[in-house]
């Protein structure tokens, strides 16, 4: 067996390079010439434009991938982009990286990490659980990262964010092609959620213009993947389906677990579903505090903190994979108490579950990370 890495062809990303690695990819299905005969072939415009791009034989355009860094994309544009599960994605995080934004959602921030650090420090003490203070290879300390993390709720899911993606060519163009529908559609007459993403969306169509191919258009009625109008009917069985209420936050970290469908309802101002409140504040003298704020940016703004109507459509064997990661003592307190929300639900139709609810360390399985918590409090943990 050789295996060869297709160069790209002019040195550089372009529509050029994407015609012709989709060329030499279409040739290899039926020519008796070898690929290195291929790459030496001129253009064969009846080929491209006409069997592949007019006859709709796109996914030769597939092998092409495209890598991006987005410096200032707001966070609900990634959330969308990340949703269409052809991509390879590498965000600036919330929880190890501190957020710098200016205006009164800056110092609500700065006000409630402050405030998390001292609850966490009073909740989970130094010498209870000594690894919540032990500084890590980014200087950082569990307990600071976990305050970042809750504290970030403040903020305003627009909020700038940077991030590389990476995206095959017919996906670009697929995506190109379903934002100028939404800019089309909700750009002026939607709310005012879908007015500012459709300016978001009209940047990034702008901006990449350059990798647009004539005809290479979405010959299905796929559309983004992100918004739904309706609920799902819920039904749990080898396949599943489930309604629940989530945050931005909380959904941004849900749909990375890409082989499972994700949808949200689209939001309104003021957050008439709620805001989600951290375990560690809920009940407390910190309560009310803490939804006043929220409801001061949800005036005018959407917190990471609201609450939408989320849409979830999976397989047995997916959800097993879900719970192996999120039913664990790492990933933030909301993911892990809404899978085992839907576990416990899952688990009256297939009794199987009900045993997949405990850490991975319980199921003979090895943490990359050394447990912060135990796992004898993984599920229980209110942070």
């Amino acid at each position: 067996m050789e295996i060869i890495l297709i160069p790209q062809f002019n040195g550089t990303a372009s529509a050029e390079d994407i015609i012709k690695t989709a060329q030499v990819a279409a040739r290899v299905c039926y020519s008796e010439s070898d690929i290195e005969g291929l790459f030496e072939e001129p253009y064969k415009e009846g080929l491209v434009k006409g069997r592949l791009l007019k006859g709709g034989h796109h996914s030769p355009f597939e092998h092409k991938h495209l890598t991006f860094y987005m410096r200032d994309i707001p966070k609900i544009l990634a959330m969308v982009l990340n949703n269409e599960r052809q991509c390879d994605v590498s965000e600036k995080s919330a929880r190890y990286t501190k957020m710098k934004l200016g205006g009164e959602q800056q110092a609500l921030y700065d006000k409630w990490l402050v405030r998390f650090e001292e609850i966490i420090s009073h909740e989970y003490p130094e010498k209870d659980f000594p690894r919540m203070y032990i500084t890590g290879s980014d200087k950082k300390t569990p307990l600071t990262k976990l305050a970042q993390e809750n504290a970030r709720y403040m903020t305003s899911v627009f909020t700038p964010t940077k991030m590389v993606h990476t995206v095959n060519a017919r996906q670009i163009n697929f995506l190109m092609q379903t934002f100028e529908e939404y800019i089309f559609k909700r750009g002026k007459i939607g709310n005012d959620f879908e007015k500012k993403l459709a300016s978001a969306m009209d940047e990034f169509v702008q901006q990449t213009q350059t990798f647009k191919i004539e005809n290479l258009e979405n010959q299905t009625d796929r559309h983004l993947s992100m918004f739904r109008e309706t609920p799902v009917e819920e039904h749990f069985s080898e396949v599943y389906a489930t309604n629940y209420l989530l945050s931005f936050a909380g959904l941004a970290q849900a749909h990375r677990h890409r082989t499972i469908q994700y949808s949200m309802q689209t939001p309104g101002l003021t957050a008439i579903r709620g805001f989600f409140v951290p375990e560690i504040v809920n009940g407390t003298l910190m309560h009310n505090e803490w939804l006043a704020d929220l409801k001061k940016v949800a005036e005018v703004d959407y917190p990471q903190a609201q609450l939408v109507a989320v849409s979830e459509i999976g397989t047995l064997r997916d959800f097993r994979s879900k719970c192996l990661l999120r039913l664990d003592s790492h990933p933030q307190y909301e993911i892990m108490k809404n899978t085992l929300a839907t576990a416990e639900k899952y688990g009256k139709s297939k009794p199987e579950v009900l045993d997949w609810i405990k850490p991975k360390c319980k199921q003979g399985r090895k943490c990359a990370e050394p447990c912060i918590i135990g796992p004898n409090r993984a599920l229980e943990r209110i942070v």
